[in-house]
Parts: structure tokens; sequence; C-alpha cells
């Protein structure tokens, strides 16, 4: 009951004050290569009608969306049988491609997971796997990195988000860029702390430029959007495919990363969806976590995505109920709750660092979703 009253709370913040939020920054400040606005912009869709919904009652869903002092977004529920309920809120077309920063993480940490299921890479593989230029030197802590840690923010290269002057530099491919971050040399200790920034999925998406011969947005093409049925508007799209920013660079829409969270939810997407979601950070100490993330709890992280957790502590309560996000710096915020059997998407058109505007309506409508779909 505490957990839900705490949520519903929020409904009563202000206007100012979400101002307020989005104008202080903070939370994730991925830079990506497009702008925050639409990339493409086709005729503009008309807000749709809610599709129907049975005997559910999405009406609370939808008045706290009306009430909360944002525009410019649409939200959408789904479970496994698809999409459920959208509802748009301004100006925002569900075909329009938009920038989606840290939520291109999932889609990051899903691609390199496929190519891990078909044996092409390893979890405990290491750079120097794939990499000619990565240490082999065992007294060299660099060597001791694995796949894993790369994917949970463990590894020790913890330059904060915006800080990888490499990209989105057109000249730079991403070898060359994984190179300058690997000569910059370690932060901390590989597995001594969580540190959520770019430089460990540009190592992770190097490793897999090596491991197939192909460009890091040609392996995300073939390896999940073509096979999930996405448009040519979701992936690393820019002028910068050659070195794209793995991290926070892709664009997609909402329709598209809807079929996404479906295929997650459905435990389609890798072959072990519990692993894929498990907490990785355990007792590891948090060293930086974006603000989105910090605002709401002790949020933990799995392999390319947050474990959300409402509590000052993170215990096992959260590691065995949790739901899982990617909330992105322009304030796309997708997520999944497995235990309710849902998932959702807020897709905004924001202004960068207004994750935690998005993040807070994501918290406010939690409960309210789950009580439509007990209905």
């Amino acid at each position: 009951m505490a957990h839900l009253i705490k949520k519903i709370a929020l409904v009563a913040v202000s206007a100012i004050a979400l101002l307020a939020i989005s104008a202080c920054g903070g939370g994730d400040a991925s830079p990506t290569p497009v702008s925050s606005g639409p990339i493409q912009t086709p005729n503009p869709t008309p807000a749709p009608t809610p599709p129907p919904t049975g005997t559910r009652d999405f009406s609370a869903v939808t008045q706290a969306i009306e009430g909360y002092a944002d525009d410019d977004f649409a939200v959408l529920i789904g479970t496994v049988d698809g999409e459920l309920y959208s509802y748009t809120k301004g100006n925002f077309g569900l075909d329009e491609q938009f920038a989606i920063a840290s939520a291109s993480k999932w889609l990051t940490s899903a691609t390199i997971m496929q190519l891990v299921d078909k044996g092409i890479l390893s979890l405990s593989d290491s750079p120097q796997d794939h990499l000619s230029f990565w240490t082999v030197d065992l007294m060299d802590p660099r060597s001791s990195i694995t796949l894993e840690q790369l994917l949970s923010f463990i590894s020790g290269f913890n330059q904060t988000p915006g800080s990888l002057n490499c990209t989105p530099a057109v000249t730079v491919t991403v070898s060359e860029c994984v190179q300058q971050i690997y000569n910059d040399g370690l932060d901390t200790k590989p597995g001594s702390g969580f540190s959520y920034g770019p430089e460990h999925m540009q190592i992770a998406a190097a490793m897999a430029e090596a491991a197939t011969g192909a460009r890091f947005a040609e392996i995300v093409r073939t390896e999940l959007v073509e096979p999930l049925g996405m448009s040519s508007a979701t992936g690393f799209v820019s002028p910068t495919t050659i070195n794209p920013l793995a991290s926070g660079g892709a664009a997609s829409t909402a329709q598209d990363y809807a079929l996404f969270l479906t295929a997650l939810l459905r435990e389609e997407l890798v072959s072990d969806t519990d692993a894929f979601l498990a907490d990785r950070i355990g007792d590891t100490p948090v060293l930086f976590r974006p603000r989105a993330s910090n605002d709401f709890g002790d949020w933990h992280y799995a392999l390319g995505a947050f474990v959300e957790c409402d509590k000052p502590t993170f215990d096992t309560s959260c590691a065995e109920d949790a739901t899982h996000s990617s909330p992105g710096s322009f304030g796309w915020t997708p997520w999944i709750d497995q235990r309710n059997g849902y998932w959702g998407l807020i897709a905004r058109r924001g202004a960068r660092n207004s994750a935690p505007v998005a993040v807070e309506l994501e918290q406010i409508l939690q409960p309210l979703i789950v009580e439509a779909l007990a209905d």
C-alpha cells in the first residue's frame, strides 16, 4: 500500500516544479548524433483513439496523462498479445522517428545477446579475444574485463555520459574510438564499481564488429530490427553509422519500440530472459548513476537496463519483483513489468536532460496500469 500511495502522490506535483526539473538537467546526458526532435517528419499522425481494452478501465491512466504538466508525448501499454492502449498528448506521431538516447542501451544489449545466443560471442569473452590492440598481459587489469561486465557497466571504464569525445566523429570507426578509450586507461579496477556511462557499450560494439566483420549499425539491423519486423526508422540510422554511440545514438518510433517490448515480455527476444534481466550489481558500489534513476529509489542494473527498486536500499524483494527500464535523456522511457504481465512506453518529444520528467510520469502510471489490468 505504501508503494501505491507513494507513486500516486506524485500526481500532485505542480507544473512549476516539473518545469524546474526539466530545466535543471541531470539524469542521462548521453550524447546522440541526431536531434531531440523528429529526424524524419512525415505528415503528423492524428492523436489516436485508445483501442478497445475489453472490460479494462484505463480512465485513471488517461486522467493522469492529461493532468501531467508535460506535452508532446505518447503513452503505450501492452501485454504479450501486443499493444493494448495508446494515448497521445500534444503533437506526437506514433510513426515518427525520434532520437531515443539511452533507450538505445536496451537495443544494443539485446543485439549483443543475439550474437551470444548464436555462439559468436560469449559473456565471458574479454576484449583481447577479438581486438588485436587489447593487452593480453595478465598483470594489466584491462585483460580481465569480460563482455558481461561491459554490458552491466562494471568494467572500470567509468567516463560519464557526454564525455566520449570520439563519438559521433564521422571519420573515426568504432574500433578506432575504442582504441582511444583503451589508451586513456581504466578509471577503477574491473568489477569494483558500477558507473553509468558510454565507454562500456562502445567496447562491446567493437567486439561485436570484430567477431562478425560487420558494422555495428548493420548488426543491429540484421540481428534485431528486421527479425522483429521494425521499420527502417529504428536503429543507428544517422550519418554517423560508421561510429554510432552504442549507448545512446539510436532512433526509433513508438510503434517499433512497442514491438521490441512485446518480444521481450514474451521471452522471445533472448534465449534466457531471466538471466538477461537479472541484477548484475549485487553489492558492487554505485559510483555514478544518473538523476532519473536516483530520485525514485536504489535502482540496480541488468544487461543494458535498470532493475527498478523504489526502496532506499536494494534488497531481494526488488530483485524478485522487479520492473526493468531503460530511460533516455530526451524522456523516451520504456519498461516491462513481468510480474504484472505488461510493458509500457513513454515516447517523448523532449529536450536533453528531461529524463526525470518522463520517469516521474512512469512512476505515477505504474500502479494505475496494474489496477486497470487487474479489472
